[in-house]
């Protein structure tokens, strides 16, 4: 006996569900990362600007 969803939503709506959510966590993952990569690289150049 399978066992209800959350939602009460039926077996195609669950998995496309599944689908959305996986796509908007791989998409904030990516977001995340090319926003550190920008900071890493714009701070990287200012770095060598100190003088100490």
């Amino acid at each position: 006996m399978k066992q209800p969803n959350a939602f009460n939503e039926s077996d195609e709506a669950a998995k496309a569900r599944r689908k959305r959510s996986l796509a908007l966590g791989i998409g904030l993952a990516v977001f995340v990362v090319i926003i550190f990569v920008v900071t890493l690289v714009k701070l990287q150049g200012h770095v060598l600007d100190q003088h100490f």
